[in-house]
């Protein structure tokens, strides 16, 4: 008892445990997701800080040298113009020791004063004296300067001839003099720039920032290292390089590779400067993987206490359930008369009368459902036995299919001398209340049917709406009580000579005679036989139809023409139709009559797919056999 006991308990305990295991690790999952994204954004957001702080000092450095050289060539030209002034007014003449005193008053480097043939006629540095203008590019640009200059420009002095204010320690500034179509360069210290720089150091911040533990970034300009925190590095050309490729793209955010390891990179591209921040690929991740190592260890804690309280307490909170188990067994092995016992108090005592009320509901429609098989039974023993089939027609073939258990299809045949009378009956409904009509009509038809009419089609369907109305007690007292019943049956009735001929009189029933060549559908009447509705014989058509070897018959329900259903690859649900029956008929006459009715059943499912089955299926074929008449003896 104790082990039964233990076996449900981990029976019940595996599961729980299971789904706890799996909600936790998805839970876990979710959160590593959210923490991975939360660590990427932060991480972006360093690397963003970094990439746009060196980015704006770039561009400080810009600002700050273009406003510097601004400031210095408005300041250079003036007193360019000044010097040129002085000169003029001395004369165009003045010492080295005079322009020395000059230079000193305007902290000016150089004075250099030289004709218009290009002649250092007078410096503040005497050694300078003499050289001949026309000797070097630079100097050369001074004279196309002078020699160039029309009159009403002649005194304004020119921009540097080294528009790069940075380059070399002097900046050179030149302007033309009146006296003797001269000029007089001026060279002034440009050691204010490199102090510029010197305050703006980007490589001093690219060495001294860290990005998280071990992070670090660097300056490209041009494909070139020109800012890292290994001088070493310095000047490396890594144009050829892949992770370049990727960083010099556009701004943003990738995993890269430098060196054989591996580093997340924030990026960022102004002109021909590139600045990368890198954090390695294990600063990454140890954050996550000390998150996941814990969330592990909770797990594994969770999962164990979880095991030892769930053992001692579910025993109690399983009982009831044990309980409704083992009375659903025995249920389910065809015990309905079963119940579940005990109380519980709660919930459970709702679940266990519920149950009870359930099986004895089932127990009820069981022995329902017991009656209507062997109501089934019943009617298919009122169908005729094949040996009558066998003994009027020369082929046949009958599929009979009731959508529920019993139906209001049926189908009736007997035989005379001379012949045989085969009815085809669809009744109102389906279900138990058509097959009920079955059985009446079956009555009526062995009552009314004799050897006297047997050959008048028309007068067997006239009798059997006598004998219908009768039955169901159709009449006018019926109606004043408001008890009208509209129920009756569609059919064809058709007796089949022994010489093939065949007649056929039929209500709301299509047959289908089919020569191999064309299929010709027969409409039957608008009449519903039993409902009242006719009030003659001579109102009911007979069709004479005469003996042709190649004839063969068809008679089908409603079941099959108003099944919806659709063609392969169609959408729109449409009835399978008469149409569609006249063809298969021709596509399949030489099939034998069972082939013929296999086949196009199998049509009938394929077109009907996934639909559910409207009525009753019938379907009866057959080929008459034809004899020649014996002469009355």
């Amino acid at each position: 008892m104790d082990n039964k006991k233990i076996s449900f308990k981990i029976k019940v305990l595996v599961p729980i445990i299971a789904i706890f295991i799996v909600s936790v690790l998805f839970i876990t999952f979710i959160n590593y997701r959210m923490l991975s994204s939360a660590i990427r954004k932060k991480t972006n957001a360093n690397l963003e800080l970094f990439t746009g702080s060196v980015l704006a000092q770039i561009n400080h450095l810009d600002i700050i040298l273009d406003s510097t050289k601004q400031t210095l060539n408005e300041k250079h030209i003036a007193i360019v113009k000044t010097v040129v002034h002085i000169l003029e007014q001395a004369g165009g003449y003045m010492t080295s020791l005079e322009l020395q005193q000059l230079a000193e008053l305007l902290d000016t480097e150089e004075i250099n004063i030289a004709d218009i043939e290009g002649n250092l006629i007078n410096s503040n540095i005497p050694e300078y004296i003499g050289d001949d203008y026309k000797t070097t590019e630079t100097t050369l640009a001074y004279m196309a300067l002078a020699e160039g200059i029309i009159s009403e420009l002649y005194e304004e002095p020119r921009a540097s001839i080294l528009p790069d204010l940075s380059l070399g320690d002097i900046i050179h500034f030149a302007g033309v003099t009146r006296s003797g179509g001269g000029f007089v360069q001026m060279g002034f210290n440009a050691a204010v720039i490199g102090r510029l720089q010197e305050e703006i150091n980007i490589d001093k911040t690219i060495k001294e920032t860290k990005i998280g533990d071990n992070g670090f970034g660097f300056v490209i300009t041009a494909g070139i290292i020109n800012a890292h925190p290994d001088n070493d590095l310095l000047d490396t050309d890594v144009r050829n390089l892949d992770w370049y490729k990727t960083v010099s793209q556009e701004n943003g955010f990738a995993w890269i590779e430098i060196d054989n390891k591996k580093y997340y990179a924030g990026f960022k591209n102004v002109n021909d400067n590139t600045v990368v921040g890198l954090v390695p690929h294990a600063d990454y991740y140890r954050e996550l993987n000390r998150v996941l190592i814990e969330t592990i260890r909770l797990l594994i804690f969770s999962i164990i206490l979880m095991i030892v309280v769930a053992y001692f307490v579910i025993g109690k909170l399983l009982l009831p359930i044990k309980h409704l188990v083992h009375g659903l067994g025995k249920m389910a092995e065809s015990n309905l008369d079963a119940r579940i016992e005990g109380s519980y108090n709660d919930e459970f005592d709702e679940i266990k009368d519920a149950v009870n009320s359930m099986a004895e509901e089932i127990n009820a429609h069981m022995q329902l459902i017991s009656g209507i098989e062997y109501a089934s039974k019943i009617q298919r023993s009122l169908l005729p036995p094949e040996s009558v089939f066998k003994e009027v027609f020369a082929d046949y073939s009958c599929i009979w299919k009731p959508k529920d258990i019993v139906g209001g299809d049926i189908y009736w045949l007997k035989k005379f001398n001379d012949g045989a009378v085969l009815c085809v009956c669809d009744c109102t409904g389906h279900g138990t209340p058509g097959a009920l009509l079955t059985m009446l009509v079956v009555s009526a038809l062995d009552a009314v049917v004799t050897p006297k009419n047997c050959k008048d089609t028309a007068q067997i369907i006239w009798e059997l709406e006598k004998r219908l109305i009768l039955e169901l007690n159709v009449n006018t007292n019926t109606v004043e009580r408001g008890l009208t019943i509209n129920d009756g049956c569609d059919l064809a009735v058709l007796y089949i000579a022994k010489d093939g001929s065949v007649a056929i009189s039929s209500g709301n029933t299509n047959v289908f005679v089919c020569d191999g060549v064309k299929a010709v559908r027969l409409r039957g009447q608008k009449i519903r036989v039993g409902d009242g509705s006719l009030k003659s014989k001579e109102e009911i058509e007979v069709v004479d139809i005469s003996p042709n070897p190649k004839n063969s018959y068809c008679i089908a329900s409603d079941g099959l023409f108003e099944q919806i259903g659709s063609e392969p690859g169609e959408e729109q649900l449409l009835p399978f139709g008469f149409g569609r029956l006249g063809k298969l008929l021709i596509k399949y006459y030489d099939n034998s009559q069972s082939e013929l009715s296999e086949k196009i059943f199998l049509e009938f499912e394929e077109y009907r797919g996934k639909n559910k089955r409207r009525d009753d299926f019938q379907f009866i074929s057959f080929k008459p056999k034809i004899n020649e008449r014996q002469e009355e003896e």
